[in-house]
């Protein structure tokens, strides 16, 4: 007996140092932070996404910028160089510190953070030669890029239809529809920020875009509301302030919908800290507005013209997913699932075309529209009417 309670309490102890070992090992795991740059603005702007979150002190001495992080780091990819006067590139030195090397024009730099997840974003501050100065970014290639996010995915499905009609399924099918209607034109190039059924965060989505430099974000979901007779397309693009209380209530519900393992993306966030971020990145959507209303339009149009949709109008709101965008984006809600009449049409493969191609006019008709506006000879930027 009493050697079995030696050999209980030898167990116990050797689970209990398993289980130390186990935490010990977790905690010593390195962090991934990701890099993206955009330089396209008046200055650069560095985003730093981590894992987790990550206590770090930033430290400045002539030609370099040091993010020198308490715990073990990984950055994805560990160095980059940019043809940029204000920042020259980045490398990691060991585990813990990311250098940031500073061009000729820089003067200083402002940084803040954004949460879930948790990135570091550094404003590098500076003049550029005077042929830089607001260089249009298409202008540095020849192809453009668009970037198309379905909507939901994985265990968020969406709004339901009246017969189950999942909005989950039909914004990847319509992504699916819309990029091979793009694909057309061998001077556009097209990413999905989903190509299966998978939950994606709504950060991340905006986060693969910056990562492509894409010159275009769209996020295409599906409208539902308690009114039956509620049906037809809308076009959003972000602002602090609603357009009106319906807008407001979609822009809610969206942000509020993407869960993952059971807790809302924003959960942990303080609604002043949620306020701070959208505001911080209504700020940087500023420089893109214009082309994010025009944008708008010209896809509101097309729906209405191509599928016979009620004229819903371009539409602001606070919406999650195209904050951290640092190009022109929209959402596109294309039509009301809960709407038996509506639902019924989105079960027609034609109609999905019919919208995938209303959509890929729509970027067409855009892209030809800024490469107007920028030719030598036009200084000011028509309506869009």
């Amino acid at each position: 007996m009493f050697s079995r309670k030696i050999f209980t309490f030898k167990l116990i102890l050797a689970l209990l140092g398993l289980a130390l070992l186990s935490s010990g090992t977790a905690d010593a795991q390195a962090t991934i932070v990701t890099v993206s740059a955009d330089s396209s603005g008046p200055g650069t702007r560095l985003i730093l996404s981590h894992a987790r979150n990550l206590t770090y002190t930033l430290r400045e001495s002539p030609g370099r910028i040091e993010i020198v992080y308490d715990q073990r780091v990984v950055v994805d990819p560990s160095r980059h160089a940019f043809d940029d006067a204000l920042l020259s590139g980045y490398r990691s030195r060991g585990e813990h510190t990311l250098i940031l090397n500073t061009g000729p024009g820089y003067t200083g730099y402002n940084h803040f953070e954004l949460r879930n997840p948790f990135r570091l974003v550094i404003d590098v501050q500076g003049t550029r030669p005077e042929n830089d100065v607001k260089r249009p970014r298409k202008h540095r290639r020849s192809e453009t890029i668009v970037v198309i996010d379905p909507g939901h995915g994985g265990i968020e499905a969406g709004a339901i239809g009246p017969t189950g009609m999942r909005e989950k399924d039909i914004t990847l099918d319509l992504a699916r529809r819309l990029r091979q209607a793009l694909k057309r034109d061998r001077s556009i190039s097209v990413v999905l920020t989903r190509d299966e059924d998978r939950l994606i965060g709504l950060d991340e989505r905006t986060a693969i875009a910056n990562h492509n430099r894409a010159d275009l974000f769209i996020s295409i979901h599906l409208n539902a509301s308690p009114r039956a007779n509620a049906r037809g397309a809308e076009t959003y693009f972000l602002s602090t302030e609603a357009t009106d209380d319906e807008a407001r209530t979609v822009a809610a519900l969206e942000n509020r919908a993407y869960r993952e393992e059971g807790k809302t993306v924003a959960s942990d966030d303080s609604q002043d800290v949620r306020s701070l971020e959208l505001v911080l990145w209504d700020l940087a959507q500023n420089q893109y507005l214009a082309e994010s209303s025009l944008l708008g339009e010209r896809v509101q149009r097309q729906l209405n013209a191509l599928t016979g949709t009620r004229d819903r109008g371009v539409r602001q709101a606070p919406f999650r997913v195209l904050m951290g965008a640092t190009m022109p984006a929209v959402l596109v809600e294309a039509g009301f699932i809960s709407n038996p009449s509506d639902e019924a049409r989105f079960k027609s493969l034609g109609y999905r075309n019919q919208v995938a191609n209303a959509l890929a006019n729509a970027v067409r008709e855009y892209i030809a529209d800024l490469r107007r506006l920028s030719a030598p000879g036009n200084s000011g930027r028509s309506d869009g009417r």
